[in-house]
């Protein structure tokens, strides 16, 4: 039901294509986020498939909380709670269960946590999670690990790594158990010691997953120190696996990261900055192609692609067409009226925003995969 191969590279950069039960995916691919089985800005899933996208991910924790795996399972799971018919991904609620901070407590089973919506007690165990994401239904699922924070000590790291290996083993007997249909990645944590980064990947190589996944707040760090993280890990990866990072999303890091061979990513940076009025336009294809011809030529975002904020007042009386070429907007709004909208808090100025945002995301990506189909081997 799954099977992953590389069509062609150029450099490190790779060309695949992703087969799962509802569709292949054509990559490097990026998975737009619908954490709670929906993307914020009033935007179905009807706005997206004419967008183009081939994949969305949704939130294992908050799903859990709200409205709950029996519901959405009752409804046909995900893909029929959302009517969406395409690939779909869930990842375990690990990052957001640990972010909750002094309200969890952790031991060599599982976590227990405290619901921000009503203080009722959960436990997550990695058979859980398991569980849980096999009743969503979705195509790509992920194995409860432990998230350390961007402060954690090289001992805690290390720590972490063990406990989540040892999860990671559990998660894999369970949806044995389970006879789940579904495709299961490794999580390689390690935070920002490229050493335990290895280490974490062979780890988890030793165990055997279809994909690996990157995780992590490498954000926070320097660009050149995630550049490294990164190449370190990915070197440790399986060439015939898929390889995710996750979290990460400006249009200029995913350039870099694709140079480095990753193949999937995911990111509430397009959206969310959507939401607060940055609106991404105008990709520079040639500039582009130069990127990743050349794994050492320079990413300058500002040669890549323009960015705006929608909300200035530079734009109060801008009457140029906002999102031309948009298959979900069809009307000549102008930059004048959607800065209106955006200032007068109406919620159209922010699905108009979005809209624009996953449109150059789309497009971003496929351009990425034309110039890889052209110059690869």
């Amino acid at each position: 039901m799954f099977s992953f191969h590389i069509k062609k590279k150029l450099n490190k950069a790779r060309l695949s294509e992703l087969t799962t039960p509802h569709g292949k995916i054509p990559g490097p691919f990026f998975q737009f986020v619908a954490t709670q089985g929906a993307i914020r800005g009033q935007v179905m899933s009807e706005d997206m498939e004419a967008l183009g996208a081939d994949i969305m991910l949704a939130n294992t924790y908050h799903l859990h909380l709200r409205p709950g795996e029996d519901v959405i399972q009752q409804a046909g799971n995900l893909h029929g709670f959302m009517q969406w018919d395409k690939p779909l991904t869930t990842d375990s609620g690990g990052y957001q269960v640990f972010s909750l901070g002094k309200h969890v407590k952790i031991d060599s089973d599982g976590v227990t946590f405290q619901s921000p919506l009503d203080g009722n007690s959960h436990r997550f165990t990695p058979e859980i999670t398991m569980q849980i994401q096999a009743k969503l239904g979705p195509d790509i699922v992920m194995p409860l690990d432990v998230c350390t924070p961007f402060s954690a000590s090289k001992e805690d790291v290390e720590k972490a790594i063990n406990l989540s290996t040892a999860w990671a083993k559990r998660c894999i007997e369970e949806q044995i158990r389970l006879q789940s249909p579904q495709c299961l990645y490794g999580i390689i944590q390690g935070g920002v010691y490229p050493e335990l980064r290895e280490q974490a990947a062979q780890k988890l190589r030793n165990i055997g997953f279809f994909g690996y996944s990157i995780g992590g707040e490498l954000q926070e760090k320097g660009k050149k120190e995630i550049k490294k993280i990164v190449a370190i890990t990915v070197a440790q990866i399986p060439e015939d696996a898929p390889r995710y990072l996750m979290g990460y999303g400006k249009p200029e890091d995913i350039v870099e990261a694709v140079r480095l061979g990753i193949d999937q990513f995911d990111c509430v940076l397009p959206i969310r900055n959507a939401r607060h009025g940055q609106v991404f336009s105008k990709l520079h294809t040639e500039e582009l192609a130069r990127c990743l011809q050349n794994p050492d030529y320079p990413i300058d975002p500002k040669k890549l692609y323009t960015v705006i904020d929608i909300t200035k007042s530079a734009f109060a009386n801008d009457e140029t067409v906002f999102a031309p070429n948009n298959p979900v907007i069809t009307k000549p709004y102008t930059h004048s009226y959607v800065h209106h909208l955006m200032r007068a808090e109406a919620p159209s100025g922010m699905r108009l925003a979005v809209l624009a945002n996953i449109h150059f995301y789309v497009e971003l990506m496929k351009s990425i995969r034309e110039i890889i189909a052209e110059k690869g081997v």
